[in-house]
């Protein structure tokens, strides 16, 4: 590892959107070699994970604003893996859950994380689960500081 400036301090964010551009480079280079589109994967597994949820939740959960959510939503609806269902505790919004083939390309995706995973724990010095940990106290702190940024709602 490259030694950092000793006058600068530590780049917390910096390093936070390396990990992310790490993890979408890692992720998709798996998927595509198990012969799958990366493209909106991320957003078939919150969906699929938590869903029935609505497009807020997913911006929510991702951080995006919701006009590029609900853009990449539209991607997936028009390719079938997707589905928009009437919220019947808000006349207003829909609820969005995978269609069977949303389903079945989610899950294909499973063996690829999974792989992804297994590389990325053998790499750390620190146990996974713990590091996990970490990374769920990091996203609410995220979640929380992004609240009275445009968005996250």
């Amino acid at each position: 590892m490259r030694a950092r400036h000793p006058d600068r301090p530590r780049p917390l964010l910096v390093d936070i959107w390396a990990v992310s551009q790490l993890v979408e480079a890692l992720l998709d280079r798996k998927l595509e070699e198990a012969g799958l589109d990366p493209y909106g994967w991320g957003t078939l597994s919150i969906i699929g994970a938590f869903g029935p949820v609505t497009p807020s939740d997913v911006a929510w959960r991702t951080g995006r604003p919701l006009t590029t959510t609900s853009d990449l939503i539209r991607r997936l609806v028009d390719r079938g893996e997707v589905e928009r269902l009437p919220n019947p505790e808000d006349g207003r919004s829909q609820l969005l859950r995978l269609t069977k083939k949303g389903e079945r390309n989610w899950r294909a995706g499973w063996p690829a994380v999974d792989t992804t995973i297994r590389d990325v724990e053998a790499n750390l010095e620190r146990p996974l689960e713990e590091v996990h940990d970490s990374i769920e106290d990091l996203l609410e702190a995220l979640r929380e500081a992004s609240r009275n940024v445009n968005t996250v709602p």
